[in-house]
């Protein structure tokens, strides 16, 4: 974070004002105007979680921000974020991306969860111009006659890939910088996004850590499959591999995640997977969400995979599809897969779901129940 650079807006006065298409609303303005916007029918549940946020940020004081983890891991848990730890995560964003007050930037994600919570905070706190569409469905659909050209946004990857399927000209010319959260990003999605003139980065960050803490660029002359630390983060592993964050700019100075990763060094990391769904085959360590990064073009269903008891191998890989059609269709893939996967990575078993468990975030639950 730059320790040189002035902000208009103090930690104090963070959240006295939001900046809607242009127009500059005080407190009581903002509830008003969200209110509306959440009796519309259409609205349903997003609006409403963006009503109540508006509620706790301006007219109850702002002091903290409830915040709910994903339930990836385990049950989702509640938790508050003070103030500063929200104001100063705006400002590392700013710093990092060099976003200005009165940037126009697009609200396109939910806010009962931490991404979009914080596209909301980051307008009141950088005095940012807010345009909130909803988010379902087609991001550009739903911009509908708006041409504005957006500064920043932050989308989950099915959007970003399904705005570059309807109109790569239009993402373009309304996006100048997008970052992605929320999942993973498949290589397909990955080579979609080359000489895109958008510029496109993953964020890494939970909320614990109040969004991301790191970067990597997916498109671009300084593409990477390295995240890189923002602001003052630095990076270490724990005795498991791993990864420990450091986050100087938040209350809480340290986080140990779940999280495996090949460390370069204090500054950057390369993912690698969840330590609770390694695989461990024949001595030799597979991680799922990397197969699953480059299986997505290639199966034409929601998939995952997971380990399953071998006994000469100890575990082997077990493909699960979310469909039901039944696994027969599975082996006409399997000369494909051969193209993406190494052979000690191909699945040994397949199975199929007719319907997964997800999260309330809707990652999906790894598991056969």
């Amino acid at each position: 974070m730059s320790a040189q650079r002035k902000y208009a807006r103090t930690i104090e006065g963070a959240f006295k004002e939001l900046v809607l298409d242009g127009k500059r609303l005080g407190p009581l303005e903002a509830y008003k105007h969200v209110e509306r916007l959440a009796e519309r029918p259409k609205a349903a549940e997003w609006g409403r979680d963006l009503f109540m946020l508006i509620n706790e940020l301006m007219m109850l004081g702002g002091a903290s921000m409830q915040a709910t983890t994903s339930g990836t891991t385990g049950p989702p848990k509640r938790m508050r974020i003070p103030r500063p730890d929200l104001v100063h995560s705006a400002r590392l964003t700013a710093d990092t991306f060099g976003l200005q007050q009165n940037d126009r930037v697009l609200h396109c994600l939910p806010c009962a969860y931490i991404a979009g919570k914080m596209m909301v905070v980051r307008a009141m706190a950088l005095g940012l111009d807010l345009h909130v569409i909803d988010p379902r469905g087609s991001v550009l659909d739903n911009l509908g006659e708006c041409r504005d050209r957006f500064r920043f946004t932050a989308m989950v990857p099915l959007q970003l890939h399904r705005a570059i399927q309807e109109d790569r000209a239009r993402v373009e010319e309304q996006f100048h910088t997008i970052l992605l959260g929320g999942g993973p990003v498949s290589e397909a999605l990955e080579e979609d996004l080359q000489g895109l003139r958008t510029e496109v980065y993953q964020g890494y960050g939970s909320t614990e850590t109040v969004t991301h803490v790191a970067l990597r660029k997916i498109n671009g002359k300084e593409r990477s499959r390295m995240y890189t630390a923002i602001g003052n983060v630095a990076f270490a592993q724990d005795e498991d591999g791993c990864l420990v964050v450091h986050t100087p700019h938040l209350s809480q100075k340290q986080h140990i995640t779940n999280d495996l990763v090949e460390l370069q060094d204090e500054r950057h990391f390369q993912w690698l997977g969840r330590i609770d769904n390694v695989i461990l085959s024949g001595g030799k360590k597979i991680y799922p969400e990397s197969l699953e990064t480059r299986t997505a073009g290639l199966i034409p269903y929601p998939h995952f995979f997971m380990a399953f008891p071998e006994p000469a191998l100890g575990e082997a890989v077990m493909l699960v599809l979310e469909t039901g059609d039944g696994p027969g269709m599975i082996h006409d893939m399997l000369n494909e897969l051969l193209t993406v996967l190494d052979i000690h990575e191909m699945p040994r078993r397949v199975t199929a779901l007719r319907k997964f468990r997800r999260t309330a975030s809707g990652k999906v639950v790894r598991t056969l129940d």
